[in-house]
């Protein structure tokens, strides 16, 4: 007896989700594009066993990171733009990545910011490093805790 089309496409369609649902497995140790990036991030920005420093690679694969918002990957750009490390120092631009993870409670990106302004001879610049300083302070930060 011949199976219809109809009875033939449902067995097909258990079958291929019987599949997918075996396989799924080795999907789950697949990393996403932001884990991927930061990875490369830091591993350029320091270097690894597998990788030297590179620091136009860091830039590349820091900025990737930081877009699909990692706050590691932003306050390793902000480091990078901050120090000129691949091009020349950008304060500017470093407190823009220092902001965006600083934001999301990373305590580097909120001393570095308090580091950015405190020389600052603008007031308003000046009561942004103290409330940054604050920020790291609260989050346990020792330098920020060590900072007088």
């Amino acid at each position: 007896m011949t199976p219809s089309p109809a009875a033939w496409h449902r067995a097909m369609a258990a079958a291929l989700m019987l599949l997918a649902t075996a396989c799924q497995p080795a999907f789950i140790g697949i990393d996403s594009e932001a884990d991927v990036a930061a990875e490369n991030c830091y591993a350029y920005r320091y270097g690894d066993k597998l990788r030297q420093i590179n620091f136009a690679q860091a830039f590349d694969w820091c900025h990737r990171s930081a877009r699909l918002g990692n706050a590691h990957s932003q306050t390793l750009l902000g480091e990078l733009y901050y120090l000129g490390l691949g091009g020349e120092p950008d304060s500017r631009n470093a407190a823009r990545w220092f902001e965006a993870a600083a934001k999301q409670g990373h305590a580097h990106a909120q001393y570095m910011l308090y580091r950015i302004h405190v020389g600052s001879p603008n007031i308003e610049q000046q009561e942004q490093a103290a409330y940054w300083l604050q920020q790291a302070r609260a989050s346990g930060y020792k330098l920020a805790v060590q900072t007088p």
